[in-house]
């Protein structure tokens, strides 16, 4: 797993983990994002940066990403009291 932070300008259409850059960050929180731009990441063609396309998630693992927000905010509270943060394996353990 491997952190990244890449500054840019916005581009026209842009969207994605960090949402759209259209100014208005409620619609930008992580569910309207994946209804947007799917689930799958960025097609296979120019836009992708690397050679080849890597899955997004592993077939019969659990995906946080598909958690409904106020389960995901429970999970947080509860692992953060367990463990003192919220540990992702906690956190896949409720979604």
């Amino acid at each position: 797993y491997v952190n990244w932070k890449i500054d840019m300008h916005a581009r026209p259409g842009q969207d994605g983990h960090c949402g759209n850059f259209n100014g208005n960050g409620a619609d930008d929180d992580r569910l309207a994002v994946r209804q947007r731009v799917g689930t799958q990441g960025v097609p296979a063609g120019p836009e992708l940066l690397f050679g080849a396309k890597t899955p997004i998630t592993v077939a019969n693992r659990p995906d946080i990403n598909n958690c409904p927000q106020a389960t995901m905010n429970a999970a947080k509270a509860d692992c953060a009291a367990k463990y003192g943060s919220a540990k992702m394996s906690c956190l896949t353990d409720y979604c």
